[in-house]
């Protein structure tokens, strides 16, 4: 440390010493940052994360990656994922239709969920299903 005859410090020393912190406030800073970081990483690929087993999942991983950190290119990203297609569709399969109160059930539902009456080609496909 450079000082004068008087014991004061010179400009440049007293420049650093300004931005000089203990090593309580770094741990605090780090710990901060990481945190931060555990939070908003996934919340900034949720859109990938969502489109993941979708059909369009590579070109929404690099709009989320290119232009997620605008807030457009995130939010164009995470609307792509909820309203594209699955990848393989037929894992959800078709929905039923019941023949007594006229409402579509959910697919590979045996009963319809408004009037619970038993629901024949899905049943049917189960108990075939169940056998091979």
């Amino acid at each position: 440390m450079m000082t004068t005859r008087n014991g004061e410090l010179t400009h440049s020393n007293r420049n650093m010493r300004k931005w000089q912190m203990d090593n309580v406030t770094l741990i605090r800073l780090v710990s901060g940052v990481l945190a931060l970081s555990i939070f908003l990483l996934p919340l900034y690929v949720l859109p990938t994360i969502l489109a993941w087993k979708k059909t369009h999942r590579t070109p929404i991983l690099l709009l989320n990656l290119l232009l997620g950190w605008t807030l457009l290119g995130w939010i164009g990203a995470l609307v792509w994922a909820l309203n594209d297609t699955p990848a393989n569709p037929s894992q959800f399969g078709a929905a039923a239709f019941c023949s007594k109160c006229g409402k579509d059930t959910p697919a590979l539902a045996q009963f319809c969920s408004s009037c619970g009456h038993p629901l024949m080609q899905n049943a049917m496909s189960a108990t075939s299903a169940n056998r091979a």
